[in-house]
Parts: structure tokens; C-alpha cells; sequence
């Protein structure tokens, strides 16, 4: 097994390159720009802005959307934190949406149920690698005339009926963290739109207020900016990568398809589902755990979830849990304390009656009780990792759950 991100000689000279190029020192960088137009040819989207986090892209998407304090944005219950958090840095209202359990990402059949008339936007996260339904959500937004932005962290290189992931919103932000399919090594993170105007707003976000004309900066905010600027270094490394990243996700789909046909056979967990017309490109594989499947059914759900867990990194392959719980459920949204003295939700701009209850969210609350995860830097579905990888990987479960289902359940009951 390699570990990830899967690091050639020009890469290295890629980075080596922008180290050279960047004195004196100027802004923007070429590497930057390279990336840019790069990301830009490979989705299609026309405008393209590099930032230093995926969380600095999707805040500046939230406000290219015109996002204002008090209005409400719809939020996948099932995603990771910046998700939502971006969605604060705007001094607006987080309101959650259930997960299909399918999928594991946002379900379109929920969503307009949660719409309101301070509704802004409708947040789509590509979860796990595999693309959202944007038709069902575009025909929503439609309806209702909001932004639909594709939060594409975990999926760069999918397709969506032909169409690359980043360029299914009429906005996306995508990270570019060391771990993600498309890596910076580091942090950074990728802006795009079809419109001009959301990128002169979003550019603003990203660099001080300031309007950037084209001939120097001028140095006087128009609004409250940010310095979401991505290192030179981290963009040479991912705009190297960017060359191979259809071979590298032609590798993963291939990798997770021979995987979920290994364990096709083997009772207690359900490999992923992947809806016809989609490419998933497996950031993580998830798994979920189904011990009622052996007839398990006095032993907890999590007991067993643990103790497989246990069973499967004792053999050398490493496998986790990933979001214990609905990001509605974690304490930011519990105690609703936010960036200081309630606010967002105290400042006198939004509705009253906010509350997150997690019962509100059950499918989303049983995803995170049965999942575990493989793909992080040591069980990568990535390059150099290929079907053999695959079968070895398969075979850690078949004896962990066929071979060795008695010690498996031994440990299971000594956990509940």
C-alpha cells in the first residue's frame, strides 16, 4: 500500500519551479494563475480564483452569492464542518437538510420543505467522492430562485452525467488539502463561476476588500476582506498534479469498482452505491457497518462498529470513523454561543426560534453511527494503488468477518 498524495519528479520540479519564479516577490504569482486557468479549462467554469483553504473558497462563494447577515443557506446535516462554518463567516444562518441513505449526501426530496423566505442558497456537498443530484437540486433553486453551490472538497475529477464535478452549481468551491484527490500537499483551495460579477465579488473576499482593477492594487476596501491568498509553492504542486488528475481518478473508479465487487460477498457491511450516470472518485470509501446481517442483533450497532474497526487495523490496514455525528449535533451548534454573544443568530438580524435539534436529522445520525472509512493517506483508493491493492484490501475483511467471525464477535460483546 502507498500512502497519499502520490508524488513524481515533476511535481518536484513544478514546486522547485515557482520557487525560482518567486523573487522578487509580486502578486500574483504565475504559478497562481496557472492554476487558475487551469482549473478553469478543466471544469469549463470561465472564472477561477485560488485560495488557501477550501473553507476560504466556499466563504467567498457565500458571499459572491450575496449572502447577507440573517439570511438562511441550506446545509447537507452530513458533511464536514467548514460546510456550515462558511456559511457563519458571512453572519448568516446555517439550516440543515437530512441525508439520503443512499448516496450519504443532501436529499433533494427534504429540501424544500426547509426553504424559507430568507433562504439565500442551497449548499450541494459532493460527498465521499461522489456527486450530489443536481438536477433534483437545480429544478429546486430554480423554483425558488437561489444559488445552488457545489462544495466540491472531496470529489475533484467526478462526473455528473458527463459533467466534472466544479462545475455542477452555479458556483463551487473545491480544497486542495494535502489529503484531498486533487492535492496541494499543503492547503489551498479553488473558486469558481460563470459570472463575472460573482468573481469580482468573490475577489474582494479574497484579498482585503480591495477591487484588484487589473493595474495594481489601490489599496482601499470596498467591504470587510479577507487575506485568503494560496501559498506559491501549493499551487505549483497542485496545478502539477492537475495534469494527471483524469488518470488519477480513472485509476480510483477502477480501484473502488474492483473493491466493492471483492466484498460483494461478505456479510456485515454495505459498500458504497453509486446511481447510474455518476462517477465516484472515493476520497473515502465508506462502509457501513450491518451486524444484523449476521443475526447480531443483541450486540450494539456500535460495539460492532468498533470492534471491526479494531480487527481491521490490527491486520495493517487502516480504517476509521469520520464525523461521529451530524454537524448539527456538535456543540458550535448546541450551545449556539457562534463567534461571540450568540451571534449569528443573536445580532437582530436573523428569524428567532433557531435551534438544532439532531432527531431532525435520522438518517444523517444513523450514517455516522455505522460508518467507517477507508482512503485516508495509508488505505488510499488512489495511484500507485491499483486492483491488486484492491483484493488485498478485500481480504482483511474476509477475515475479519467471514474467517474469523467468532473472535470478531468475542471482542464486539467484550465492547458493548
Amino acid at each position: 500500500m502507498a500512502p497519499w498524495p502520490y508524488i513524481l519528479d515533476e511535481d518536484r520540479k513544478a514546486v522547485l519551479g515557482a520557487l525560482d519564479q518567486a523573487t522578487p516577490w509580486h502578486w500574483p504569482m504565475k504559478a497562481v494563475q496557472e492554476l487558475e486557468e487551469a482549473w478553469a479549462q478543466f471544469t469549463g467554469m470561465p472564472y477561477v480564483l485560488a485560495a488557501n483553504s477550501g473553507t476560504a473558497a466556499l466563504h467567498m462563494a457565500i458571499a459572491a452569492a450575496g449572502v447577507e447577515p440573517g439570511d438562511e443557506v441550506l446545509v447537507p446535516a452530513d458533511t464536514f464542518l467548514a460546510s456550515a462554518s462558511s456559511v457563519l463567516q458571512a453572519n448568516a444562518i446555517p439550516v440543515f437538510v437530512d441525508t439520503d441513505i443512499e448516496t450519504f449526501n443532501i436529499d433533494p426530496g427534504l429540501v424544500e420543505a426547509r426553504i424559507t423566505d430568507r433562504t439565500r442558497a442551497i449548499i450541494a456537498v459532493d460527498l465521499n467522492g461522489l456527486p450530489a443530484d443536481y438536477d433534483a437540486l437545480r429544478g429546486i433553486a430554480d423554483r425558488h430562485g437561489l444559488h445552488l453551490i457545489e462544495d466540491a472538497a472531496q470529489a475533484h475529477g467526478a462526473t455528473y452525467h458527463g459533467r466534472p464535478v466544479g462545475s455542477l452549481g452555479s458556483m463551487s468551491g473545491a480544497s486542495l488539502n494535502g489529503s484531498k484527490c486533487l492535492s496541494a500537499l499543503g492547503e489551498g483551495g479553488l473558486f469558481a463561476t460563470r459570472d463575472a460579477d460573482e468573481h469580482r465579488l468573490a475577489r474582494r473576499v479574497l484579498m482585503f476588500g480591495e477591487e484588484l482593477p487589473g493595474q495594481g492594487r489601490d489599496y482601499n476596501a470596498r467591504i470587510m476582506g479577507w487575506n485568503y491568498r494560496i501559498d506559491v509553492l501549493a499551487a505549483a504542486f497542485a496545478r502539477s498534479q492537475l495534469t494527471r488528475l483524469p488518470e488519477m481518478s480513472r485509476i480510483r473508479e477502477a480501484n473502488g469498482a474492483a473493491l466493492t465487487t471483492a466484498l460483494a460477498d461478505i456479510p456485515g457491511i454495505r459498500p458504497p452505491v453509486i446511481p447510474d450516470g455518476l462517477t465516484h472518485v472515493y476520497f473515502f470509501y465508506p462502509l457501513l457497518v450491518q451486524p444484523e446481517d449476521l443475526g447480531l442483533d443483541d450486540i450494539p450497532v456500535e460495539a460492532f462498529r468498533d470492534a471491526l474497526a479494531q480487527a481491521v487495523n490490527a491486520e495493517g490496514l487502516g480504517i476509521m470513523r469520520w464525523q461521529p455525528q451530524p454537524v448539527p449535533a456538535q456543540t458550535l451548534f448546541q450551545e449556539m454561543r457562534g463567534y461571540g454573544r450568540g451571534c449569528p443568530w443573536s445580532c437582530g438580524h436573523a428569524a428567532t426560534g433557531h435551534g438544532y435539534r439532531p432527531e431532525e436529522y435520522p438518517v444523517a445520525e444513523e450514517i455516522c453511527r455505522r460508518r467507517l472509512v477507508l482512503g485516508q493517506s495509508f488505505s488510499s483508493l488512489g495511484p500507485p494503488n491499483d486492483e491488486r491493492t484492491m483484493l488485498m484490501f478485500a481480504e482483511v475483511f474476509h477475515k475479519v468477518l467471514v474467517e474469523e467471525r467468532d473472535a470478531l464477535i468475542s471482542l464486539a460483546r467484550g465492547m458493548a
